[in-house]
């Protein structure tokens, strides 16, 4: 169940990522501006993604999942394909937001899925190696993408049924989008198992409001601390390539593997910490996840004030190695407590909403914020490293507080849970 729900994540983020190595003959092509470039490779998907995850949480909660993910991957891959067809950027962004909602229907029902089919003393782990599948999506679009592009721009002015002569960028397009329809089927090589911990009181409507109601103080705190996280890393994702550029002089077909392998090591990272807080989860610490979190901070803190002011490009590649230990895995101690805790039936519901929340936080308000204190405090674009430094520290500050003050919260909860 893992090794395919992993498969479709992987490819899910090749699908979000590749238009991002697009854009020159996306521009020449189409005529389009910066800003309808951006409107097409983050915004729409961000908007979309963050929305639809509401209503397709809901629906994980209450039908069979593997249903849910398989059409979400049809919509996704179809959508994608339906990309490749566009000809005006109204029909590209059109077929973006249907990314964005197809990819919506994942990770609600996937950590789902995964809270009901293992122990709670395996779920960190579990949880982990599903993440680790993102990393491993953003690793192989730069790997995979390159390859599409070169293959693509060879075939230039291949003729298509229903469409013509394509450009390269429209040929990469419809070859990321047809694996999908593959992989949308692999969900039924496995069976979805029971729900479990479902609510007997107040089933359907009252279910939810309880338990935020029960445990308000416990959630408001992980929504802060991993939002700030989240807000890093989206940050970083967006700002840290065009900081190495301005910063060190690298271009992109110099840097672009050290970043697919930083990835790499990031996702390794996500097992490792994943098996070490079932460890300590079995031992009796109730409040392991946010605990071996907040301690994973603390270590890393020295290193994340150094990051920005590296003096050359190979201290800054290890060092935002290293980073990203704290920034990729927020999801899974986010899933692992939410799989421990909240009932089966409102769990896709309650891991929909926090998604929401890390979507418009992280990838919408993130990179704007280290615009913004470039542009308009520090006045100088060549400074985008200690705007990067402001945004990632504070964060991290952040995050640390409200896991500390979160532990008893987390501990109480988890030990009512057991007794119930």
């Amino acid at each position: 169940m893992v090794a395919v729900l992993f498969a479709m994540y992987v490819f899910s983020w090749l699908d979000r990522l590749i238009l991002s190595m697009l854009v020159t003959p996306l521009k020449a092509d189409l005529g389009i501006s910066d800003v309808q470039v951006s409107m097409i490779t983050s915004t729409s998907f961000a908007i979309f993604y963050a929305l639809f995850g509401l209503p397709l949480g809901w629906a994980a909660d209450r039908w069979p999942r593997r249903w849910i993910i398989f059409g979400g991957v049809i919509v996704w891959a179809s959508a994608t394909i339906a990309c490749g067809y566009a000809r005006s950027f109204e029909g590209l962004l059109a077929g973006r937001i249907l990314v964005g909602a197809g990819e919506a229907a994942l990770l609600p029902a996937a950590y789902s899925l995964i809270a009901d089919g293992f122990p709670r003393d395996r779920l960190a782990t579990a949880s982990a190696v599903f993440q680790m599948a993102g990393k491993v999506g953003s690793a192989t679009a730069f790997g995979f993408g390159g390859l599409a592009i070169a293959y693509a721009t060879a075939h230039e002015g291949v003729s298509l049924p229903f469409h013509g002569p394509a450009q390269p960028w429209q040929l990469v397009m419809m070859m990321v989008g047809l694996p999908g329809f593959i992989l949308a089927f692999l969900v039924f090589t496995f069976k979805e198992p029971a729900r479990r911990g479902v609510a007997k009181v107040e089933a359907a409507k009252g279910a939810m409001g309880a338990f935020l109601r029960g445990n308000a103080k416990l959630v408001t705190l992980m929504l802060i601390g991993t939002s700030a996280l989240a807000i890093c890393g989206y940050s970083m994702t967006n700002w840290v390539p065009t900081f190495i550029e301005r910063q060190y002089g690298m271009k992109p077909a110099s840097y672009g593997l050290w970043l697919s392998a930083m990835n790499i090591l990031a996702a390794l990272s996500l097992a490792a910490s994943g098996g070490i807080v079932d460890r300590l989860y079995r031992r009796g610490m109730d409040d392991a996840h946010l605990r071996f979190y907040s301690w994973l901070i603390a270590g890393v803190f020295p290193i994340l004030v150094f990051t920005f002011f590296a003096p050359n490009v190979w201290f800054f590649l290890a060092c935002y190695g290293v980073v990203q230990f704290i920034t990729v895995p927020f999801m899974v101690y986010v899933a692992a407590v939410v799989g421990l805790l909240a009932p089966s039936d409102i769990r896709a519901r309650l891991l929909a909403f926090f998604l929401f929340v890390f979507t418009i936080l992280g990838m919408g308000a993130g990179p704007a914020i280290v615009a913004l204190i470039t542009d308009h405090i520090l006045h100088d674009e060549s400074r985008i490293g200690t705007s990067m430094a402001i945004v990632v520290i504070g964060g991290a500050v952040i995050a640390f507080v409200s896991f500390r003050l979160a532990l008893g919260s987390l501990a109480s909860a988890v030990a009512r849970n057991r007794s119930a």
